[in-house]
């Protein structure tokens, strides 16, 4: 019965589009998939990490004094360690 209902329903919708909404909205939907795939290609990477106390505080101390999070710290130390293999 439901499916039925469902059908019922598309029918009642596509009574008012025409062809060119049916174009436009098959065109958006392209659209939003190929931008959601650029986005998640760029989506940063989280991770749980279980520090040594010192390392804490170094971590602490040293992003302080760059005047910068520890995960922008963290970030510049691995693309200098990075940097420095090529």
């Amino acid at each position: 019965m439901a499916k039925s209902k469902l059908n019922d329903n598309k029918a009642y919708i596509s009574r008012f589009l025409d062809d060119s909404d049916t174009d436009k909205t098959q065109e958006a939907h392209k659209t939003a998939s190929t931008v959601g795939a650029l986005i998640t290609q760029d989506k940063p990477y989280r991770i749980n990490l279980k520090l040594k106390s010192q390392f804490k505080q170094y971590l602490d101390d040293e992003s302080w004094k760059a005047r910068k999070s520890i995960t922008e710290y963290l970030n510049d130390l691995i693309q200098a360690d990075m940097d420095s293999k090529k």
